[in-house]
């Protein structure tokens, strides 16, 4: 953070080691390390408005709206997760739509929200429907109780967001083509529900650098116009690019609102 003022740090992103035992992904093991890490690492300048966090990659959805609720409760900062890049439990739009679904359902869980990554989408997933089998499949992480109020009511909530999406004559631009490479992020934020989502990561959705923005006809504007309707913040993941690369992007980034 040399050079960056703390009263303009809007976030913080935890170390994730989603794949391995290092990093602070909400992993059983790892909830007093988080806080641990939040108490003692930022300095008293440092108030971000919300933590970035990378969730395991398979779970049962109690023990991990109970991991989520006592960090959130313990570190004293609300939490925004970041889905997956492959396969998992927190991959496909209803994966994530359920756990924004859940924040909504549990009190414990007010502090907890929702961030895309652009890049970590499910990149099959272009068609702006719900996935049945994927439905199932979260259902079927789901205890018995959990599951019965998941299964009528959760799916209601899928319905009533692509048909939001179907019918959303706010947004000032058509939604990306189906070749577009923006695509699965549409289907992804359109299913999931913006109410929920904290931010987005604007990665590239084929390179996963900083976003193309020679076309942004091509799905970007849609994306940028949806963050701006729903109030979700936009953040640059800019990876290896130098300075002059990020200022290049930024200043090309397309004006809506």
């Amino acid at each position: 953070m040399e050079g960056v003022s703390p009263e303009s740090i809007t976030s913080i992103h935890l170390p994730p080691g989603t794949s391995q035992p290092r990093g602070l992904s909400v992993a059983p093991g790892n909830v007093g390390d988080i806080t641990d890490f939040v108490h003692s690492a930022f300095g008293d300048r440092v108030e971000p408005e919300w933590l970035t966090v990378h969730t395991t990659r398979t779970f049962d959805y109690r023990g991990h709206v109970e991991r989520l609720a006592t960090i959130t409760e313990v570190g004293g900062y609300p939490l925004a997760v970041e889905n997956t890049p492959d396969a998992s439990c927190y991959h496909t739009p209803e994966d994530i739509a359920a756990l924004a679904f859940l924040a909504k359902q549990v009190p414990r869980l007010n502090d907890v929200s929702i961030l895309i990554d652009t890049a970590h989408v499910a990149m099959e997933r272009r068609a702006l429907t719900v996935d049945n089998r994927a439905f199932e499949s979260v259902l079927e992480r789901a205890d018995e109780q959990l599951r019965d109020q998941l299964s009528e009511a959760f799916q209601q909530l899928l319905r009533d967001n692509v048909k939001q999406s179907k019918n959303d004559s706010d947004l000032d631009v058509a939604p990306p083509p189906e070749e577009s490479p923006w695509r699965p992020v549409f289907a992804t934020l359109a299913i999931v529900g913006g109410s929920q989502i904290q931010a987005i990561h604007l990665n590239d959705p084929t390179s996963d650098g900083l976003p193309e923005t020679q076309r942004p006809a091509d799905g970007l504007r849609w994306v940028l116009s949806y963050c701006n309707t729903h109030d979700i913040a936009v953040v640059l993941e800019p990876g290896d690019a130098d300075r002059e690369s990020i200022a290049e992007t930024i200043s090309e980034l397309p004006i809506v609102g």
